[in-house]
């Protein structure tokens, strides 16, 4: 009796297995390099930690450190509820800005690789020993502000670049909510085009594994370019809109320069309370894992899938 062939793997499966491979490193880094400093990290919160010249030794103290964080730091959840107020205005507007550049250098065009390395090479240039070199031009800019405030010499440009807008959008009678979450796109422009160039190259790759026959049809059928980017463009590339949100935020909690990190980090290595420190980073997580939750259930109801029904 011959042996029956043996049936190919589904497209499907291919790219489920080439997606564990890809994760891989990242899954075993986590199992057998960060699971235990995370373990240790959640005890951590539970203990009062005193350390010595043999080390450290703990004494359980319960909720002790959470209390601390939530009802006695002076600036924990104040800075807490103002990270996720900046979120609530950055990332819908990354995700815009990142969305019009791809759509832009994805148009044929002389010089288009040029263009697309030129938005990518922030995300580059954002490690290492450039963000210090940044940051320490950024407290030179703001001592150099402070002494023009005094001296009447530094703060024309400045001035007029914010205040100006405001008291512009003011004597419009605009209302003051709308005011304030333009201030607050004007005033994080910088970090906006500096933070979406991976939002751009993942834009980029859904656009192009957009087939054009399917622009063509449509075209055919005197579709307007409108209506083919909100019936055609959108649906298809809804999925990378999902995962570029939800990196977004991801980002935007995690970044060296975010304030509640900066805490955390005061709190451990300079106040040498370790248990308040876990608390918060732990406080913190709690906070993201939720925001998560909710922009993915959110997200997912407008995510089309060709498998979908």
């Amino acid at each position: 009796m011959a042996k029956s062939a043996k049936r190919p793997m589904s497209l499907e499966k291919k790219n489920g297995l080439y997606g564990w491979f890809f994760i891989a490193p990242f899954v075993l880094g986590m199992v057998f390099i960060y699971s235990s400093i995370v373990t240790e990290s959640f005890l951590f919160s539970f203990n009062k930690i005193e350390t010595g010249l043999e080390g450290y030794t703990t004494s359980c103290v319960g909720l002790e450190s959470f209390k601390y964080a939530l009802f006695v730091h002076p600036t924990f959840v104040k800075e807490a509820l103002l990270s996720v107020g900046n979120l609530m205005i950055q990332v819908p507007v990354t995700i815009f800005f990142s969305l019009f550049i791809a759509v832009i250098l994805n148009q044929k065009m002389h010089g288009r690789a040029i263009f697309q390395a030129m938005f990518f090479l922030p995300v580059i240039l954002a490690t290492g020993i450039v963000v210090k070199a940044d940051m320490n031009n950024i407290m030179m800019a703001s001592m150099e502000s402070m002494a023009g405030i005094e001296t009447g010499a530094a703060s024309t440009s400045s001035g007029f670049n914010t205040q100006n807008i405001q008291s512009l959008l003011e004597s419009m009678y605009i209302d003051s909510n709308i005011v304030t979450y333009v201030m607050g796109l004007v005033n994080n422009i910088y970090n906006v085009v500096n933070y979406s160039g991976v939002q751009i190259i993942l834009f980029l790759a859904g656009l192009q594994g957009i087939s054009p026959a399917i622009y063509e049809s449509a075209q055919i059928e005197g579709a307007t370019g409108w209506e083919t980017f909100w019936k055609i463009t959108v649906p298809m590339i809804s999925p990378i809109v999902f995962v570029n949100i939800i990196y977004s935020v991801v980002d935007m909690f995690t970044r060296s320069d975010n304030v509640i990190m900066a805490l955390i980090s005061d709190v451990a290595f300079n106040k040498m309370n370790y248990s308040a420190s876990s608390a918060m980073a732990w406080i913190y997580f709690a906070a993201l894992s939720i925001v998560l939750g909710v922009v993915a259930i959110i997200c997912y109801r407008f995510v089309f899938y060709q498998e979908r029904d």
